[in-house]
């Protein structure tokens, strides 16, 4: 008869092999020019330590968990000097490492259930598109203020900056449900990823 216990165990042991798959599978490919030799593996072992116990009961407040996870990773670059550019933060690098993780993470039907929550990953690319958005809803005028200084240089903003640009992608989300796709409506900022790449 198995115990509590060993179902435990097992269980962690499952989540071990998805966070390894998800891990390799999420860093960015275009992001060694981001971080040092050395970094992708250290972000691999971070995800591979740290994320099985995370991610063993359901999380209440994904916003909350999620500024833990990425405090945590940046952490882990900055004690490794693993910036190629001083001028990034490591806030912003580890947001983006994470954000891209959870996105790959939801290929598991188990974690689904944070998909409407998820962030979207902030880059180069988002941030230009963001920037040029121009028939979009007066609203979306302070988003593109926000995104201005990133065109550029995506990897500087801080926390404080990061949160209110992912609390404005809701505004982007309702525009395009509202204004541009009568079916297949979107339900959370990743979908964005597709509008805006």
């Amino acid at each position: 008869m198995i115990n509590s216990e060993d179902m435990i165990m097992g269980e962690l042991e499952s989540l071990r092999h998805i966070v390894r798959e998800t891990a390799r599978m999420s860093y960015p490919g275009r992001f060694g020019g981001k971080l040092r030799g050395g970094a992708k593996k250290a972000i691999q072992e971070h995800f591979e330590n740290v994320y099985p116990g995370k991610l063993q009961a359901q999380i209440a407040n994904y916003d909350v968990w999620h500024k833990k996870r990425v405090n945590q990773l940046s952490h882990v670059i900055k004690k490794g000097n693993y910036r190629q550019d001083e001028n990034d933060t490591s806030f912003a690098l580890s947001a983006k490492l994470v954000n891209t993780f959870m996105h790959q993470l939801m290929k598991y039907e188990q974690f689904r259930y944070l998909y409407k929550h998820i962030h979207l990953p902030l880059d180069r690319t988002v941030f230009q598109r963001l920037r040029s958005a121009e028939n979009c809803h007066n609203e979306l005028h302070y988003l593109r203020e926000l995104v201005e200084p990133f065109a550029g240089h995506a990897y500087r903003f801080d926390a404080n900056t990061y949160a209110q640009i992912q609390e404005r992608l809701w505004g982007m989300v309702n525009y395009f449900n509202d204004s541009v796709l009568t079916e297949n409506q979107i339900c959370s900022r990743i979908d964005l990823n597709c509008l805006l790449w």
